[in-house]
């Protein structure tokens, strides 16, 4: 294991060359020193990715690091909520007295009360921790206790403010839902009916997840939630909070073609939250829904690469074929980023244009191994090239398959 390019990656923060790297490590390698020292130099640099690795692989997370450090302690101590739960997932029984879980638990607490990390940037998510580690301790709080744990930094994309709401979620009944209708409705606090609105979105979410749920099971709130938000998709004025509202409507709505309809007029939005998420909910799979197409192909030249990506993923999955959709993919084929570039050139391959195949083929031949970069999507391409070359030749229809 090449040690010292490794740790070059994770100090500049490239993910994908440390996993490049690390494709080729042995059983020994990743049972030695050097496989811990990386894990503490990723944990502490914030290298997600790199540690969840190292963890799935069996790195040994009980072995201190450089000082006689212990992972699990500093994790909590510093308020690395990701870090601490990659760390955690090798416990085995986290009930016990003595069990990291409650531990960390406890660390956390008193980072709290004593508070540790305050003026920090970003702050750490010590109340993350405590709320995630009580739900696994069979401790639930109340909407009001969890919903001030996230405002605390009032940062909807801070893991405190996540962590109370997909808790709250999870419990998917029509108590919390009354709580978050009412704090949605609070035009006093934006704080607080962010929360509440993001809170009826997970509720959705936490339903969908629950182990067990039959398909086309629906929460008995359903369609109030969905009278509740349609209005709010014309008169909401916060971005963030609009962004919040699309999502839940989508979640909730049953019929993807209202959906799309119902949000259509935001595809041209001012804040780039709101045209993210359009662009993951728009479709359209038919010939026939020309302003989704037009919004599609407008979001396909935004300036935020993700969202140009979401954007020509959902062309490429279209039955549409035109000239101006090929045009749009050719202008993407030299896109900066990789994964609109992978989209573009899988539009065209997928209608017989050369020009997508022989990109593809570039790409590919840039590939270290499966840990590279936009290695997945290519697989599923291939596969649905190779479905389209079975189809035509049995004679039947060639649109992309959706």
């Amino acid at each position: 294991m090449d040690l010292p390019s490794l740790l070059a990656a994770v100090e500049r923060g490239d993910d994908d060359a440390a996993l490049e790297l690390l494709y080729d490590a042995t059983a020994d390698d990743l049972a030695g020193d050097d496989a811990v020292a990386l894990l503490a130099a990723a944990a502490k640099a914030g290298r997600q990715r790199v540690v969840d690795w190292l963890v799935v692989w069996d790195v040994d997370v009980d072995r201190p690091w450089d000082g006689g450090v212990d992972p699990v302690t500093w994790a909590a101590e510093n308020g690395r909520h990701s870090v601490l739960f990659a760390l955690l997932s090798r416990s085995q029984d986290p009930l016990t007295e003595d069990s990291p879980h409650r531990r960390a638990l406890r660390i956390a607490q008193e980072a709290v009360a004593s508070g540790a990390g305050a003026g920090a940037v970003p702050p750490p998510a010590h109340r993350a921790i405590i709320t995630d580690l009580e739900a696994e301790l069979g401790i639930h709080r109340s909407p009001d206790e969890l919903m001030a744990r996230a405002l605390v930094h009032a940062d909807p994309d801070h893991d405190d403010w996540f962590a109370s709401v997909w808790e709250l979620g999870r419990r998917a009944d029509r108590t919390t839902f009354d709580w978050a209708l009412e704090a949605a409705r609070d035009a006093s606090d934006l704080n607080r009916r962010r929360f509440g609105l993001d809170t009826i979105h997970y509720l959705d979410i936490g339903f969908e997840f629950a182990p067990d749920q039959d398909d086309v099971a629906e929460l008995p709130f359903t369609d109030e939630a969905v009278e509740f938000l349609r209005p709010l998709l014309h008169s909401e004025q916060d971005p963030r909070a609009l962004a919040t509202v699309i999502a839940a409507f989508a979640s909730y709505c049953r019929h993807p073609d209202e959906t799309v309809e119902a949000v259509l007029n935001h595809a041209h939005h001012t804040d780039p939250r709101v045209r993210a998420r359009l662009s993951r909910i728009l479709h359209t799979r038919t010939a026939e829904h020309e302003e989704a197409l037009a919004a599609l192909l407008h979001l396909a030249a935004d300036p935020v690469p993700v969202t140009r990506a979401n954007a020509l993923h959902k062309l490429v999955m279209s039955a549409v074929d035109t000239p101006e959709l090929r045009t749009v993919f050719a202008a993407h084929l030299t896109d900066p980023y990789l994964d609109a570039r992978i989209e573009a050139a899988a539009g065209l391959a997928l209608r017989d244009d050369e020009r997508g195949l022989t990109v593809l083929k570039e790409i590919r031949s840039g590939f270290k191994n499966m840990n590279s970069p936009g290695w997945g999507r290519l697989g599923d391409i291939d596969h649905l090239l190779q479905v389209r070359a079975e189809t035509t030749s049995q004679g039947h229809p060639t649109a992309p398959a959706s």
